[in-house]
């Protein structure tokens, strides 16, 4: 949990960063595209340790819904 915690810290930083600083050339989305990357990827890997360790899971994505029950 503290690796997602520190890129996430990292990822807000990236996107204030980029609204702070003025453009040197074209304003590119590409740090946009890679904090949503990133994210995603942060985010599988805490399903899937949540899921060793036999906890529910639950991920709601508009009107997208997946549900993972923990049999007891």
């Amino acid at each position: 949990m503290k690796i997602f915690n520190v890129c996430m810290y990292i990822c807000f930083g990236l996107i204030v960063g980029d609204f702070l600083i003025s453009p040197i050339g074209v304003i590119d989305s590409s740090v946009l595209n890679a904090v949503g990357l990133l994210m995603k990827g942060l985010m599988i890997k805490c399903v899937l340790n949540a899921i060793i360790k036999g906890r529910s899971v639950k991920i709601t994505k508009g009107d997208f819904s997946i549900e993972i029950i923990r049999n007891t």
